[in-house]
């Protein structure tokens, strides 16, 4: 049963390549998941379901049944299929940006950018010097990082601020988007791809792995989507910039990896638990599928805003220990992001939801073959893809200050549909 996921997606994504004639979003996100399926064949197949390292299942008690094996392939699919109505062939132009709008919300995520290096500025090296491993430890016993401490000296104005970085990542493809349509100077677009890093920077001080994982995706992402566009000058820049980059944040990412088990007797501990990071989703769906408790229905992660003014629930850790009670297991796993979505609203609350997201996606994206582009439909399109692509491992807007950010899309998605200046 387990190699049904990665014949699937395999096919699945040697059939959009040939379809769309290159490597596009559809191919990409379809490989993230033939990927993964290959890691629980590697998994299941290796011997290392050992019921630990995020694998709920033992070796003992392997239930891999065919309804969820193929709720999980078809859910997924709809959640991918709106993406491949995106044929980068086929794009042949951007609109020019020439909102003050745009270009504010631009400087207000620079100013993000600002306050977080001024507050990590002075301890960061001193983490990364440091045990990595009683960092991370501290962060989970909800011991406040330097920079945490650092920002309660701020004015309450600047923490309201900051409650606005998880928009910084947005900074991103308006990277990529001001390279290529506009004619923006450098020192802009260099203060976009500052401001991008911003949330990954701060999450340094809790030897966070996560936001780096999530940013090399989404930046692949905009590569996909904004190559035809790249000039020669760019990617010389950027290869240039970026390849210190990449080898510095691959050495951090296999440091705090390693510091996780550095108490550890087996040197291989942090390699097999990558591979059961990788691979953990399609075997805790299907444990979900067989053992959770569905009468327990918990909205919080997919109506974060609504469940806080309403009800006062937020997912956070306590959140999380008290569902994990309920439950009889520990849910913090990776079980894809409809793992989640079923566990908190039911199998037919999966369903219901992913046929919401794939009419949303439907809705947004529009048409096949679009040959146009402008602004907000890219800062849309990186949007919704999120989802699907740290899909992966799990459901990417459980907070609030997601929200904010998805509310201040939908914002600008509407006002640039008014922008039709460049040819």
């Amino acid at each position: 049963m387990v190699l049904i996921p990665f014949i699937y997606f395999t096919a699945l994504t040697v059939y959009w390549w040939i379809k769309h004639q290159g490597f596009d979003v559809c191919v990409y996100i379809s490989s993230l998941y033939a990927f993964t399926s290959f890691c629980s064949v590697v998994v299941v197949f290796g011997g290392l379901v050992e019921g630990e390292n995020g694998v709920l299942f033992d070796q003992y008690d392997l239930e891999l049944g065919l309804i969820p094996t193929l709720l999980y392939c078809v859910l997924l699919t709809a959640g991918l299929y709106p993406f491949s109505l995106i044929y980068n062939n086929d794009i042949k132009k951007g609109k020019e940006i020439s909102s003050f709008i745009m270009d504010s919300f631009c400087w207000l995520l620079f100013f993000i950018f600002l306050i977080t290096f001024y507050l990590i500025a002075d301890s960061t090296v001193e983490i990364l010097s440091g045990d990595l491993s009683t960092v991370r430890s501290d962060h989970y016993e909800g011991i406040e990082s330097p920079a945490e401490v650092k920002a309660q000296s701020l004015h309450p104005i600047f923490g309201y601020i900051l409650y606005l970085r998880h928009a910084s990542i947005l900074a991103l493809p308006l990277f990529f988007y001001y390279n290529c349509f506009t004619e923006k100077s450098w020192w802009f677009k260099g203060m976009l791809i500052l401001s991008s890093l911003s949330f990954p920077l701060y999450g340094m001080q809790m030897a966070d792995r996560t936001e780096f994982t999530f940013y090399g995706m989404m930046f692949i992402f905009c590569l996909i989507l904004f190559k035809k566009f790249l000039t020669r000058r760019f990617k010389i820049r950027l290869a240039a910039i970026g390849t210190p980059l990449i080898l510095a944040v691959l050495i951090y990412l296999v440091a705090v990896s390693q510091a996780r088990f550095s108490e550890d007797d087996d040197n291989d501990k942090a390699y097999i638990s990558a591979l059961h990071y990788a691979g953990q989703s399609y075997l805790n769906f299907c444990y979900f599928w067989e053992h959770g408790k569905f009468q327990y229905i918990a909205p919080e992660r997919e109506f974060p805003l609504t469940s806080h003014v309403v009800a006062h629930i937020d997912s956070n850790p306590e959140r999380r220990g008290e569902r994990s009670g309920q439950q009889g297991f520990y849910i913090s796993v990776f079980a894809t992001y409809i793992g989640d979505i079923m566990l908190d609203l039911s199998p037919i609350g999966v369903v219901t939801w992913s046929l919401f997201f794939f009419f949303l996606s439907l809705c947004t994206i529009r048409y096949a073959h679009k040959e146009e582009y402008d602004v907000g439909d890219v800062l849309a399109y990186f949007t919704l893809a999120a989802i699907p692509i740290f899909g992966i491992f799990y459901y990417r807007y459980y907070s609030v200050a997601h929200i904010y950010m998805c509310i201040m899309v939908v914002v600008l998605y509407f006002f640039s549909k008014k922008q039709f200046v460049y040819q």
